[in-house]
């Protein structure tokens, strides 16, 4: 892959809309980002890390555009069926034993109640 077609699948996969918006996400200046994409190069190691996390993709991916399946078929049929039956700090547990991406964040106690106000 060359650098033009790695920009362009960063641009696809990009679900912050803009390069800006990501250059923020991953804490660096808009015009880095501009720097990078106008070299028309695939960028460092440092750099595909920050990508890669900020995006939620493995580099594998970011510079093939594919990625393997890490898992066995056994261990990816038992979690697709966690999902019928598990409460979500279940499957926020299962995603990261799994390294499965995950928008799920544990802020509380499961089955915590947060208070209404008073009653009168």
């Amino acid at each position: 892959m060359d650098g033009y077609r790695f920009w362009k699948q960063i641009d696809n996969i990009n679900p912050y809309g803009s390069a800006a918006a990501l250059a923020k996400q991953m804490g660096v200046t808009y015009y880095a980002m501009k720097q990078w994409r106008a070299d028309s190069r695939i960028p460092k190691a440092e750099t595909l890390l920050q990508l890669s996390k900020t995006l939620n993709k493995s580099i594998e991916f970011l510079l093939t555009g594919e990625e393997k399946n890490r898992y066995s078929d056994r261990v990816e049929r038992i979690a697709s069926r966690c999902q019928y039956s598990a409460t979500e700090t279940q499957l926020f547990m299962v995603e990261q034993i799994l390294g499965l991406p995950t928008e799920y964040v544990v802020t509380k106690k499961e089955n915590e109640r947060e208070p209404s106000g008073s009653i009168a």
